[in-house]
């Protein structure tokens, strides 16, 4: 079936895949009001607790790269379909578990199929809408449709648990997973379905998916195993070597997992610096914001709630009224702008630290928050288009990698520097004005070094 390509029904690939983007936050965001309501219906320990968001995002993570490639070998379409039918099945045996292994099977399954979704769902992007306006336009309303998610995820989620029970949060993905089949099945086309002379990459894939797993591991759970306690040079000494040799190994494939060639390209390397930015300066003060608020202002829990809206609204509001600029800027002054607004935004919030005022906080949420959706998922399709579509899927994997990366790097950085100030340091301003300041140092560090990799070439490349 070949995909539309006139008329309103030309944007229904970009709905569908929005959807599953949609789907793979909404998953996230629902589930962290669920899991009271959880525990205490299948009486989960405190271990089983943790484990039931963690086993999802560790198959998530785990699976990234080997789903990239596979999509990139056998089809970005067949990968977005095969995602959201593991991902219906796996719903549908998380809302009917009646114990904790059921559960955990079922969002290890949920994590899988994830994976593939978003490899599989941003890789399409580019084949369906290979020139740069329809693209932007495409990502526009994904980023309006998955920032959605996290605006009213939450909330949502709560609300879903409260008056229809906790299983009630993974049914209602059902009928979006229906959706998103009918749709792809309809709408959606792929030209690069099958790649006959590719091979997969099982060794460069496997040591990537051990490194995901014992790094993820290691920022959930610290340096323990069941029953050892693993001291932290140890984990280092693994890591990097896994790092090394994951890096001798693709260098050396004619098909590897990851092309790590692309990242010699000035414009991918500055694109690729974005999202990781992005997630260490923003994503990750999700979790500092609302301390700050409790800790230093003394606001209450369901006042910082609302005000949390502030951060995270625009992630819905913004991507389609940003389109016009997204098209006609350079990618080197959208993306600097964006970056510069975070920077501005978490600079504002420091200030508001030194003078416990909230309506510069609120302001500085705002400003960070739009400079963020702006350039969220408009990244992502300028990262896909500038490697070639046959890589797509792992580009796709690449970019995610770099979010959740970023944001356990964001979260540990950010902690440390808090503990830094509180216990050895004497700094004339309060402590999280410090943690603000740090973010708006990188954020502006990352906003020019993206500029001046992107302006270095963006004269001598297409669109």
């Amino acid at each position: 079936m070949r995909a539309v390509t006139t008329g309103i029904l030309s944007y229904a690939p970009a709905v569908i895949l929005g959807l599953g983007a949609f789907m793979a936050t909404f998953d996230v965001t629902a589930i962290s009001l669920a899991l009271p309501e959880i525990a205490t219906s299948l009486a989960l320990d405190d271990a089983q607790y943790v484990w039931v968001a963690n086993a999802y995002n560790l198959a998530f993570a785990v699976m990234l790269i080997t789903a990239g490639a596979i999509a990139d070998q056998h089809g970005h379409r067949r990968a977005l379909l095969l995602g959201t039918a593991a991902f219906l099945g796996s719903s549908l045996i998380c809302s009917f578990a009646s114990n904790f292994e059921v559960l955990i099977f079922g969002r290890v399954l949920q994590g899988i199929a994830a994976a593939f979704i978003v490899c599989g769902g941003y890789a399409l992007v580019g084949s369906q809408y290979p020139d740069k306006d329809s693209r932007v336009k495409a990502f526009g309303i994904i980023g309006t449709i998955a920032g959605s998610a996290m605006a009213v995820g939450p909330s949502l989620g709560g609300l879903i648990t409260t008056y229809l029970g906790w299983p009630v949060v993974f049914l209602v993905k059902v009928p979006f997973c229906i959706a998103i089949l009918a749709g792809t099945l309809l709408f959606v086309s792929d030209p690069n379905e099958e790649r006959m002379d590719a091979r997969f990459d099982v060794l460069g894939s496997a040591i990537f998916g051990v490194l995901l797993f014992l790094i993820t591991w290691l920022l959930l759970n610290g340096p323990v195993v069941p029953l050892i306690d693993v001291i932290p040079p140890v984990w280092v000494g693994v890591i990097v070597l896994l790092l090394a040799l994951f890096v001798w190994v693709e260098l050396r494939q004619s098909y590897p997992a990851v092309e790590l060639r692309l990242f010699t390209n000035a414009i991918f390397s500055g694109l690729a610096l974005v999202p990781l930015v992005l997630a260490i300066c923003y994503w990750s003060l999700i979790l500092i914001i609302p301390r700050y608020f409790t800790g230093s202002l003394g606001l209450q829990l369901d006042m910082v709630t609302y005000l949390m809206l502030c951060f995270t609204v625009p992630m819905f509001l913004v991507p389609m009224l940003t389109v016009s600029l997204a098209k006609t800027w350079r990618l080197s002054s959208f993306f600097f702008v964006g970056l510069l607004l975070v920077a501005i935004g978490c600079l504002g919030l420091a200030f508001s630290a030194v003078s416990s005022e909230l309506w510069i906080a609120i302001v500085a949420m705002i400003v960070a928050g739009s400079g963020a959706a702006a350039i969220q998922t408009q990244v992502s399709g300028a990262l896909i288009s500038s490697a070639p579509i046959q890589q797509a899927g792992s580009v796709s994997a690449v970019m995610t990698v770099l979010r959740q990366g970023g944001f356990a790097i964001g979260v540990a950085l950010l902690n440390a520097a808090f503990t830094l100030q509180t216990t050895k340091l004497v700094l004339p301003f309060p402590p999280y004005a410090g943690v603000f300041l740090l973010c708006a140092a990188l954020a502006g560090v990352g906003a020019v070094t993206a500029y001046m990799l992107l302006k270095s070439k963006e004269n001598r490349e297409p669109d």
